[in-house]
């Protein structure tokens, strides 16, 4: 489970975490391993109370799609564990 508040929490299945291809200058490196990390989040179908829904399909987020998910993508660091933490 993933906490969110101290009585609000949502299981970690509901967060979509995959490992891509990193943009930007690297070298050569840069296009053989899969860096960077993407996480994704549909709000409308998660079990999150609808008050914590609706809050956040009403921000004005370029995170946030038309249809309701959330895309994050993480490509600070050099490796994929660096990323996701």
């Amino acid at each position: 489970m993933i906490q969110i508040s101290q009585k609000v929490s949502i299981a970690e299945g509901e967060v979509e975490v995959s490992a891509i291809r990193s943009g930007g200058p690297g070298g050569q490196h840069v296009n053989k391993v899969s860096t960077a990390i993407s996480l994704r989040f549909n709000i409308q179908t998660s079990s999150l109370p609808d008050f914590y829904k609706h809050r956040l399909l009403l921000k004005k987020d370029r995170r946030i799609t038309k249809e309701g998910i959330i895309t994050i993508k993480s490509q600070t660091f050099r490796t994929q564990h660096q990323n996701t933490t």
